[in-house]
């Protein structure tokens, strides 16, 4: 019954000309209606040029010029928040795989003007293979697949996630970065000096950092993220022992 379900929701009938957001203007050549696109841009701001962090100036964030990340360029249509937020919750939670099309034709048309230059091929965040089997899908691999189409450019997989994991949005960046780090393995040589890694969220940014450095470890020049959509830098959350200290010294005053 849920794979009839699934099946219903992505059947060609509902790929229509509606805009994805609004689902009511009827646009035939672009993937949303101009009102929806103007709200969607019209929130932009300055960002981080290397991670896409806002920022109130143009030019690089403070963590990023401290501590360079292996990917070069983080490009997304706009932070995970309304009107991006519950299309991607519906296309990634409510399988409704048809979304990938114009998410894709929306992404690859911001990313033409943001990019310095196309890359040679590329590349989805892997997905383990069980939580592949559970969602049915993985959102990155149809995101990458329908823009390489759309370029006439090879998507390639030369990683594979090895272990299946907790869920990536629940931890911080130091905790990610310790968790990913034995995560990914190369499976086949690469063949391209450039790069694009494609995912639907950008949280933290650890997990293309990852991979970012495997893929220049065998050999890539630049690797650049292109993603939906990108979350506000995650607060970190006070260990025990802070506030155990902080307790204490209260006792004490």
């Amino acid at each position: 019954m849920l794979t009839s379900f699934s099946k219903a929701l992505n059947h060609p009938l509902l790929q229509s000309t509606q805009c994805v957001f609004c689902l009511q203007c009827k646009n035939t050549r672009q993937a949303c209606c101009s009102s929806c696109y103007a709200i969607l841009r019209g929130q932009h701001g300055e960002r981080c040029q290397t991670c896409y962090l806002p920022l109130a100036e143009p030019g690089i964030c403070g963590e990023c010029q401290t501590e360079p990340p292996h990917f070069d360029q983080v490009i997304c249509l706009n932070d995970y928040q309304w009107p991006l937020e519950p299309v991607i919750k519906a296309y990634k939670y409510g399988k409704q795989q048809y979304l990938a099309k114009p998410l894709s034709r929306l992404l690859l048309n911001h990313a033409k003007q943001q990019s310095s230059g196309l890359p040679e091929a590329f590349l989805p965040v892997p997905l383990h293979w069980l939580k592949k089997w559970r969602r049915g899908f993985n959102q990155s691999e149809l995101l990458a697949s329908s823009v390489a189409k759309q370029l006439n450019k090879p998507m390639c997989t030369p990683l594979v996630r090895k272990h299946y994991g907790i869920s990536q949005a629940s931890l911080n960046r130091q905790q990610r970065q310790h968790a990913l780090a034995a995560s990914f393995s190369l499976k086949n040589k690469i063949q391209f000096k450039h790069w694009v890694l494609v995912d639907d969220v950008v949280t933290t940014g650890s997990t293309a950092n990852v991979i970012a450095k495997m893929l220049k470890q065998a050999g890539a020049e630049q690797v650049d993220v292109w993603a939906i959509a990108r979350t506000d830098k995650p607060k970190h959350k006070k260990s025990p022992a802070s506030n155990t200290s902080r307790a204490h010294k209260k006792a004490v005053q």
